[in-house]
């Protein structure tokens, strides 16, 4: 096995990947932008036009989310071999399917939550905050991709019904990002309050054992113990979320392939109630009144800060016990 060294071209694969993402809106592009604008504008408004949020921040994190998209470009070599381990691996087709949608659904969700963190975590007044921006960040990702696959499809000889993908990209897939980052953004909420929630927890007498016994071991507060969970699992929540969906969608063209009708369309529909169900848990979150309540006074910038630090600890502690 070969080994994986990003260092002698780390430079030169940042500059290729900003410089393909920049490609996207030259002229042979612009019209398949525009038609990936259009569902994007359209989420925008259902999810935010009762919300009287900074405009300007919202933009900026929408250009942020549109940005998650390089990392992917810069180690697409490392990605494209992993996928080709799977593939090389001899499974059934249907379990190659599952973890194929596994695996995108780590590495999206992951440039996902870098682009969340880099741009909006400063700016969180609660949870709600939170979810708000991080679906701005899925619907600036799912742009981009968008984007990037509609120009593909369109110079795709085998492909002759675009409008029918260009409506299942804008309403299926651009949702499927939606419901992942708010998901995760709820999660990632809870963390960057991690420590007036935890102390209410602690009030109510919550379990929280797992936090107590990593406590123990790490010799780290609480509260970093707790950040670090609740990122954790967010990440594993979207990133399930969207590999299930991808998994749904890769049954459906293996049925394509393989010239059944029934197959494609039974699969394909099986994702109507799974994003159906999703709607109404991100709705919920968003109108839940307890990921209203103000904890920005409590996360001033330097507490953050010093939060920050000792995540960085943490995983360097976790790096010495390994």
């Amino acid at each position: 096995m070969d080994e994986v060294n990003l260092a002698p071209d780390l430079i030169d694969r940042t500059a290729a990947a900003f410089t393909r993402f920049a490609s996207i809106f030259g002229a042979e592009h612009l019209a398949f932008v525009a038609l990936a604008a259009i569902p994007a504008a359209i989420w925008l408004y259902i999810f935010f036009r009762h919300q009287r949020e900074n405009k300007l921040l919202t933009v900026v994190t929408f250009l942020g989310g549109m940005l998650g998209v390089v990392p992917i470009f810069i180690l697409q070599h490392e990605i494209t071999r992993i996928e080709g381990w799977i593939e090389a691996a001899s499974l059934s087709a249907i379990l190659m399917i599952f973890l194929k949608g596994m695996w995108v659904g780590i590495y999206e969700e992951t440039a996902k939550h870098w682009i969340l963190k880099s741009t909006g975590r400063r700016f969180f007044r609660n949870i709600d905050d939170a979810i708000q921006l991080s679906i701005v960040v899925g619907l600036g990702f799912a742009f981009t991709e968008n984007a990037l696959y509609f120009y593909s499809i369109w110079n795709n000889p085998a492909i002759s019904n675009f409008w029918f993908y260009f409506i299942f990209r804008s309403i299926g897939s651009m949702f499927l990002h939606i419901l992942a980052s708010g998901i995760f953004g709820y999660f990632y909420g809870i963390a960057h309050f991690a420590k007036p929630i935890l102390q209410e927890e602690l009030k109510q007498g919550g379990d929280l054992t797992t936090t107590k016994w990593l406590h123990r071991i790490l010799h780290l507060k609480s509260e970093v113990i707790f950040y670090e969970q609740k990122i954790t699992q967010g990440l594993l929540v979207a990133a399930v979320l969207h590999g299930v969906f991808d998994f749904l969608m890769g049954m459906s063209q293996h049925y394509s392939d393989a010239g059944s009708a029934i197959g494609t369309k039974l699969w394909l529909v099986s994702a109507v109630p799974f994003l159906v169900g999703g709607y109404f848990w991100l709705t919920y979150l968003l109108d839940r009144k307890e990921n209203h309540k103000l904890y920005a006074k409590v996360c001033e910038k330097e507490e953050c800060d010093i939060l920050e630090v000792e995540r960085i600890d943490i995983e360097k502690t976790i790096g010495n016990l390994g």
